[in-house]
């Protein structure tokens, strides 16, 4: 083990210690809020209007709206179906999720006194800011790549002597040294070479495949995912004589997400020594990050108009990973073979930081007495601001956030009709994608409810988001993309307490 020690100590700083991809950055710095009922049936359009709870992670000046202190939380249910597009197939997933995604109170103190300052609330909210509950299936004919290709490209740079497992040791021990002292890399190329997928040209001085499928390869690749991105606000706001708001929250971000991929590749060529190969990733990133958003409104009779400010989300992140290789493959002599690499190891990566951008939000609401009001909301934010610290080891990963994402401009729209205690909503969201190379928006619909009985007020929602987007199957060599579309349906029940 010595001599390997050396010679990676001497290659340590020329590869990537990390798992991480450029979705799963941008998985974490999009924002995908579910909130309170009344919120959610108006398309989240309320960044000049407040009044609600989650209004506050729109513009924190409207927690000064509120004339009474009241209690809030929020019950949901989701269902979500994918299809997708690979090559020449197409497959159907669904999730259902069922949670407890929006809490939290407000407190007025209202100035009886003289002076400017009328109104002064201190507010608590608590809700998911993006949750990472999907399920989705990938399958086909794939007539040019295998998964062959993204272990070939990871052995660059190492040798049969680095990959082999010597007398007194394991497949364990040597995956675990590989992951500390070379990195992500080495871990893929020793999994192909102890799975006889790939062997050494000693001539050339290079790995080659044993798998052959000049007449293409059969592709089933699901991914299966679970966990959140849950902001909690702390929040202060006035009213500044009749007319003016002003407020501020300080953010704080809790992030857990699970993802598990399985790609399972068969019908080879028939002179293939290859037969079948299996393949499971799981990562795990565990994470928390700091954020604060100031914004003020302004009433002209009628008009209400915002202005918001949400600050880069300062996260810090770290890894967990395991992997799982199997093969089945036949020899000359027409002998079968089953070869199983599971290291029973957890990769731990070193933390690492990721500045979410910023965004700033310009909203404007007609509200007409008490018989109803209309909202408008845009919001932009520039994905290429996405940084990854420290720089040295993500500097591919930067340069990828640089050239592959954009700025976005997002727009909502809500409305609402009161009859009485009862109240009718309606909300359109449009939102644009954050990849350059891929221009179809996403819309959601969504409408709901809302009956007041005095001190307590009860707010229903039913919102449906499509969704088309790009999924790449891995960074590399087998870096073909399926188109996914889904159909996400979040039906929402608040409960409001006025005291």
């Amino acid at each position: 083990m010595l001599h390997r020690k050396i010679s990676f100590l001497l290659l340590i700083f020329s590869f990537s210690l990390n798992s991480q991809s450029l979705n799963d950055f941008l998985k974490i710095s999009i924002d995908n809020p579910v909130g309170s009922a009344r919120f959610e049936s108006m398309g989240g359009a309320f960044g000049a209007l407040g009044g609600d709870l989650s209004a506050i992670n729109v513009n924190p000046a409207g927690s000064a709206v509120f004339n009474d202190n009241q209690y809030e939380f929020t019950l949901s249910n989701s269902k979500k179906s994918t299809k997708s597009y690979y090559y020449s197939d197409t497959s159907v997933k669904n999730k259902n999720k069922f949670s407890v995604n929006q809490g939290g109170g407000v407190w007025v103190f209202k100035n009886y006194g003289g002076g400017n300052v009328n109104k002064i609330s201190f507010s608590v909210n608590a809700q998911t800011n993006s949750s990472y509950y999907d399920n989705f299936e990938i399958k086909g004919k794939n007539q040019f790549n295998s998964i062959d290709k993204f272990f070939l490209n990871n052995s660059n740079g190492v040798t049969v002597s680095d990959l082999s497992v010597g007398t007194n040791e394991s497949t364990t021990e040597v995956y675990k040294f590989l992951g500390e002292y070379y990195g992500f890399s080495a871990q893929q190329a020793f999994l192909a070479y102890q799975g006889y997928l790939i062997d050494f040209d000693d001539s050339n001085n290079t790995f080659y495949s044993l798998a052959r499928y000049n007449n293409g390869v059969d592709q089933q690749y699901t991914s299966d995912s679970k966990g959140y991105n849950n902001k909690y606000n702390l929040n202060i706001a006035i009213q500044f004589k009749e007319d003016f708001y002003f407020g501020l929250n300080i953010n704080t971000h809790e992030v857990y997400i699970e993802n598990y991929t399985r790609l399972f590749e068969s019908n080879f060529d028939e002179d293939s020594a290859i037969k079948s190969i299996l393949f499971e990733n799981r990562l795990t990133t565990y994470g928390e990050g700091f954020s604060f958003q100031i914004g003020a409104l302004r009433k002209f009779n009628k008009l209400r108009i915002g202005v918001s400010y949400q600050s880069p989300t300062w996260y810090t992140l770290w890894d967990e990973t395991s992997q799982y290789l199997e093969t089945e493959s036949v020899d000359l002599n027409g002998l079968n073979y089953r070869d199983i690499v599971d290291p029973r190891i957890t990769n731990l990566y070193p933390k690492y930081k990721l500045n979410s951008p910023s965004s700033i939000t310009l909203s404007s609401a007609l509200v007409i007495g008490k018989i109803g009001l209309l909202s408008f909301d845009v919001i932009s934010k520039d994905y290429s601001k996405i940084k990854v610290k420290p720089k040295n080891e993500f500097t591919d990963s930067n340069n990828l956030i640089k050239s592959q994402l954009q700025s976005t401009l997002n727009f909502k729209i809500g409305s609402e009709i009161r009859l009485n205690k009862l109240s009718l909503r309606a909300g359109f969201n449009s939102i644009e994608s954050p990849l350059t190379n891929f221009t179809e928006n996403s819309t959601s619909l969504a409408y709901g409810f809302g009956y007041d009985f005095g001190n307590t007020l009860i707010n229903f929602s039913h919102k449906t988001l499509e969704q088309s987007k790009n999924h790449q199957l891995f960074d590399t060599g087998l870096s073909d993309i399926a188109l996914l579309e889904s159909t996400k349906s979040i039906s929402s029940l608040s409960i409001v307490f006025k005291f």
